[in-house]
């Protein structure tokens, strides 16, 4: 007589097709968004701020609400930026530049490096509290946890600056050729971090008090991309004001 085993009830429930449905609802969205020109940011603000919600409540790692507070925190100082960077620049220092290269990627270039601090700040922060800790078990495990979130929160906002190159001159010559490959390599890297959500969904150990953190995996992909959409965006500033595509 075979023993049937039980299945184990503290197990989250791990649908991949609501997964993929959230992650295809949400790009479709983010890349719909870039084609509005210059009224992008009407559109894809409201869903950077729901992205990072959403996140936040359904929390795909075994952590404390620490945790969730320094991934908000990171988030809301990368967006408060993006829009700086974005919009009137103030906080930033002027860059002094004079080719249509250095100015149009001038926001990019301040975000850039506030991101860069961000990440050596909450690095900081994350093995400090690590290191802070009575019982020091599985510490790498929950400081790459920690950070994780933290990185996908402050990437999130790397979707905005796609308003940049959309509201910049038309490609021409060989530029055109070179952003066809570029867009070729983003959507490459979309369909493999989809991809790579799967076995994530596999492996992932939320916490058993959070609500269908499901979600939460099914964003961790789409926020990383943010960094995507920021290289993408650098690269096609690089294809229609670059030296070498340029008449």
């Amino acid at each position: 007589m075979v023993e049937q085993t039980q299945p184990d009830s503290t197990l989250p429930h791990r649908p991949y097709r609501g997964v993929l449905a959230v992650q295809v609802i949400a790009l479709v969205l983010l890349v719909g968004a870039s084609l509005l020109g210059q009224f992008a940011l009407f559109l894809e603000v409201p869903l950077c701020v729901a992205a990072m919600a959403a996140f936040t409540i359904f929390w795909p790692f075994r952590g404390t609400w620490t945790d969730r507070v320094l991934g908000v925190l990171a988030g809301l100082i990368s967006l408060v930026f993006a829009l700086n960077a974005l919009g009137s620049g103030t906080v930033y220092p002027s860059l002094n530049a004079n080719d249509a290269l250095t100015i149009a990627a001038t926001p990019l270039i301040h975000w850039a490096c506030v991101y860069v601090m961000l990440l050596a700040l909450f690095t900081v922060i994350g093995f400090a509290r690590q290191m802070a800790r009575k019982e020091r078990t599985d510490l790498l495990r929950s400081l790459s946890q920690s950070l994780t979130g933290v990185v996908a929160m402050a990437s999130m906002p790397g979707w905005l600056f796609v308003v940049v190159s959309a509201s910049c001159v038309a490609f021409t010559g060989p530029g055109t050729w070179a952003a066809i490959v570029v867009s070729v390599i983003a959507l490459a890297l979309m369909v493999l971090m989809v991809i790579a959500s799967r076995f994530w969904l596999k492996d992932f150990d939320p916490d058993p008090a959070v609500p269908a953190p499901w979600v939460g995996i099914a964003l961790l992909p789409v926020m990383l991309l943010g960094l995507v959409a920021f290289a993408v965006t650098l690269a096609l500033l690089l294809c229609q004001y670059g030296p070498i595509f340029v008449d």
